[in-house]
């Protein structure tokens, strides 16, 4: 074992030695990701209809529950929104700002679990860690909806974003365990939509028409949404795999089969072993660095939006019923934009596999948010139907978003690293989010000027912050090639195969962009 060690160590140190120095942590060089003991149940290979049948089977049983996964989880952002419809401001007795605070403060929540979150899915299950922040969010949720006051409202968020935290992050975890990097894009924009609003739509129009009773609507909303949360947390911990290795519909050589397909990433499927050089690697890598000023920016809107459309949509002169109603179409643009992204990044790279297309089509699909950003901040008042059509155009930053997200699991190896990196991008993503409802001012409504004018100028950075991360992958892949020529071309490297390296330590390692 100590001479397959030395070995393996000296193998990688010679296809590093350009590179800066690094220190691998070698915990067990043949099991440290838990991959590894199933490619030996493939020796002998495998058929292109067993791969088929493998790949069928993984998309039937795992899209559609990491759909409602995201879907359910997606609700709580809108509560309040949906809320504020039914006199949540004036039964909390909500003052000025006070309503944006409250948008606010679940990022707070969100901001302050992030990185105790990411520690939590690499030492336990992820689908254990995920189950139980449902069942916690879905209490709170419930308590939400017996708030008197803006306090306890405040608190109820803030905790409400701590057990959401791990979610998203667990989600992606078990995407880059099932799928290959080039099948990530489309799987994750069937998965991550806007269709939640297909819940909370008919839901808060519901809820609007029963009014003989002690409580206002909002309250009942608050109720609904929150037990369907723990009925989901139950049904995942019975039915959600966490990855191929635990997974009861895949028969071993079926988990061995995607095991190995998902080999060719170069991430592994997970090591439970917390390797300190792989964290302080994530902090001083500035390809995390660029991608974290633009999830910043792209998420701004998302924070604005999500929380003051409804009241957007009802100072044009509709109900609050139709109100609720209508921001179903939010959900709609959403998906649309998120299927537009990532199947146009399937079809070019399934087209041509050697395109560098990500951060093109990302550019391409925030144009109509650009265009749609203008012209509601232009539109006269007067103008309520091109008003609402603009606005609907503006959550079109869905897609490059969904997309961003694939591009950093393709992007980030080592699992320490992985699980580092998505903690650092969900902070950016709590930080903008917190940053988005404040520049939208009471005093302001229901125009909003200033915050239309953040979205626009948040959108045309992120546009600045995704070049600059293009960049720095051409050039690191350049330099990568000039050693390695042919990098991850090749179908085996024994000396990098589930080794739990970093994408700097490998140099077989290519990024996507």
């Amino acid at each position: 074992m100590t001479e397959k060690k030395n070995e393996t160590v000296s193998l990688r140190e010679a296809s590093m030695a350009s590179f800066e120095e690094t220190k691998v942590e070698l915990i067990d060089e043949d099991t440290d990701d838990i991959g590894a003991k199933y490619i030996h149940l493939i020796k002998d290979g495998y058929t292109k209809k067993e791969l088929k049948w493998a790949k069928l089977k993984v998309d039937l049983n795992l899209v559609p529950f990491l759909w409602l996964n995201v879907s359910i989880a997606a609700m709580d952002k809108v509560t309040s929104s949906t809320a504020a419809l039914y006199g949540l401001k004036t039964d909390l007795h909500l003052k000025g700002d006070e309503y944006s605070w409250i948008g606010s403060s679940f990022y707070f929540g969100y901001l302050i679990f992030c990185f105790p979150a990411g520690w939590l899915l690499q030492r336990f299950p992820l689908i254990t860690v995920g189950s139980v922040a449902f069942v916690i969010w879905g209490c709170i949720l419930i308590g939400s909806g017996f708030c008197k006051s803006f306090v306890p409202m405040i608190v109820t968020r803030v905790l409400l974003g701590m057990f959401e935290s791990p979610v998203v992050a667990m989600t992606l975890l078990v995407i880059s365990g099932f799928y290959t990097r080039e099948e990530q894009p489309l799987r994750t924009g069937l998965m991550y939509t806007g269709l939640s609003t297909i819940f909370t739509g008919p839901i808060g129009y519901a809820v609007g028409g029963y009014k003989e009773h002690w409580f206002q609507p909002w309250r009942s909303f608050y109720w609904i949404t929150g037990g369907m949360s723990i009925a989901w947390g139950i049904i995942i911990y019975f039915l959600l795999p966490s990855s191929p290795v635990n997974c009861f519909w895949l028969s071993e050589k079926e988990k061995a089969i995607i095991i190995h397909q998902v080999k060719k990433n170069q991430t592994g499927i997970k090591s439970e072993h917390w390797k300190w050089s792989q964290f302080r690697e994530a902090l001083l890598d500035p390809k995390v660095w660029a991608m974290f000023w633009f999830q910043i920016f792209i998420s701004i809107p998302n924070g604005g939006l999500t929380n003051f459309s409804p009241l957007i949509v009802k100072g044009l002169g509709w109900s609050s019923r139709y109100s609720a109603l209508l921001g179903t179409v939010n959900g709609v643009m959403q998906t649309a934009s998120s299927w537009m992204t990532t199947f146009m990044i399937y079809f070019i790279e399934r087209k041509w596999p050697n395109s560098k297309a990500r951060g093109l089509v990302m550019i391409g699909n925030l144009i109509p948010a650009l265009v749609a950003t203008i012209l509601l901040y232009t539109l006269p008042f007067s103008n309520a139907k091109g008003r609402l059509i603009s606005m609907y155009f503006a959550f079109f930053y869905l897609g490059p978003y969904i997309a961003s997200l694939t591009l950093i699991q393709a992007n980030t190896a080592g699992y320490t690293k992985k699980v580092t990196c998505n903690a650092i991008y969900f902070v950016a993503y709590s930080v903008s989010n917190i940053i988005g409802p404040q520049f939208f001012k009471e005093s302001q409504a229901p125009q909003y000027p200033l915050g239309i004018g953040s979205i626009f100028g948040a959108y045309a950075l992120s546009v600045i912050s995704l070049v600059i991360y293009m960049l720095l992958c051409y050039w690191d892949n350049r330099r990568r090639e000039a050693k390695d020529p042919g990098g991850l071309k090749a179908e085996d490297h024994q000396d990098t195969d589930f080794k739990d390296l970093t994408d700097l330590q490998n140099v077989h390692f290519r990024y996507k962009w």
